[in-house]
């Protein structure tokens, strides 16, 4: 009984029109997340365009992407995502065009308050925080993307780096916290 009302506590501040859209893009995005081939990489992208709240071309979703609050992103074209990421879109995010995500990234836009003790935080509201993520962006497997953040244009994030601050644009960005190790330059 305790659960039940631990999810009545935590449903509170969405509609009940939320709730089923979330169920559903759940329903969806697992059931289709599973399909093989470039059949389902087809019907993801399908998908996508009718639960992000805009996408202006070509969706490439690899199988086992877990997306969540879809339709608080918004995609340029072309846009690309690995296997085994998580993108949650609470707080909103923007992604622009010829935007290639790694395996397992991790991309957020909402924050959990910590200060106090109380309530636990497990049972507080998160913050949205909104994410923008440029064109020509590469974001390398395993990467976690803050919330809050502004990846500039052409950027590319390297493998399990931590974005904890914007970056400026065409840098490369590793480690944890990330830090620009140089430039993209034309060669």
């Amino acid at each position: 009984m305790k659960y039940f009302q631990f999810l009545k506590e935590k449903a509170k501040g969405y509609s009940l029109t939320e709730l089923f859209r979330l169920e559903f893009e759940s329903l969806f995005f697992g059931i289709f997340g599973l399909v093989p081939t470039t059949f389902g990489v087809i019907l993801r992208g399908l998908i996508c365009k009718v639960f992000f709240r805009s996408s202006k071309g070509f969706i490439w979703l690899q199988p086992n992407v877990v997306l969540v609050h879809s339709d608080r992103i918004t995609v340029g074209s072309n846009f690309a995502v690995n296997s085994g990421s998580y993108i949650n879109g609470i707080g909103g995010i923007e992604i622009g065009s010829y935007v290639l995500i790694g395996s397992n990234v991790t991309i957020s836009s909402g924050q959990h308050p910590i200060e106090g003790r109380f309530p636990p935080v497990f049972a507080r509201k998160t913050i949205p925080k909104k994410i923008v993520i440029g064109d020509d962006v590469w974001i390398g497997a395993g990467a976690v993307i803050m919330p809050g953040i502004t990846i500039a244009k052409g950027t590319v994030i390297g493998a399990n780096s931590i974005v904890t601050k914007d970056t400026q644009e065409y840098a490369v960005m590793v480690g944890a916290p990330a830090r620009k190790i140089r430039s993209r330059s034309d060669i």
